[in-house]
């Protein structure tokens, strides 16, 4: 694929998967979004997909050298990866994101089946789906930063949205990491919003919402800076 494809690649994702409850190194991020980029989100889903180094290298400005042994170390632990998805109607339901990833050393790529559980969230979309171009996010070096803008773009047509204290440690995997607001907020949020702010061309803030002295939502808006044209796909 060329440079100027590259540059276009769109991530579309079901709203149900955008706001499920996962866990992935930034690398894996990257690889599962890169893969993701790839499908066609109107047709079905191919057999299997292909990330090649360079591709790899180029949307996400790695160093080529090091790029097949980071998209190598990323596939690794993938299969093993859970997904845990809330219809909003009281169902949860827990898939892997892969049944398959293989490659073969010296050829620069690896190939990937998406498992058939979530394949519904990924193709054939014809509503309720959240996009934003892969570049958009090329910058981040925080797998948090990405999450928070995933979410975000599920709301770009109103420029907010509202959420629960304990669904944002839900969507991002970090229930029994940070069990007070405090530490979520230093830990995640904070640096989510900021790297946002200063490496995309939106501007966003949040204020918190309480029940007594318990804060039990946030409140995020957001919007476009229209004096700044961060994006810029490289060249």
């Amino acid at each position: 694929m060329d440079k100027h494809n590259q540059n276009n690649l769109t991530v579309v994702k079901h709203n149900h998967l955008n706001r499920a409850s996962y866990s992935l190194t930034l690398d894996e991020r990257r690889l599962i979004l890169s893969s993701i980029a790839l499908l066609n989100p109107r047709e079905s889903m191919p057999d299997e997909v292909t990330v090649h180094a360079s591709d790899f290298a180029h949307q996400w400005g790695i160093n080529p050298k090091y790029a097949y042994d980071q998209l190598k170390k990323a596939r690794q632990n993938l299969y093993d990866r859970n997904i845990r998805l809330h219809d909003g109607k009281g169902k949860v339901t827990d898939m892997r994101w892969v049944y398959e990833a293989s490659y073969v050393d010296g050829e620069g790529y690896i190939s990937m089946a998406f498992s058939p559980k979530i394949i519904p969230y990924l193709t054939d979309l014809k509503s309720h789906f959240t996009s934003y171009h892969l570049m958009e996010v090329r910058d981040f070096k925080s797998s948090h930063a990405i999450r928070l803008y995933e979410l975000m773009m599920q709301y770009k047509n109103t420029g907010w949205m509202k959420e629960s204290v304990d669904g944002l440690k839900a969507m991002f995997n970090v229930i029994d990491n940070y069990p007070r607001w405090a530490e979520l907020k230093r830990r995640v949020i904070n640096p989510a919003v900021k790297e946002i702010n200063a490496k995309t061309n939106y501007t966003i803030k949040y204020e918190l919402i309480k029940r007594g002295r318990k804060i039990t939502h946030v409140n995020f808006t957001f919007a476009r800076n229209e004096q700044s044209d961060m994006f810029k796909p490289p060249n």
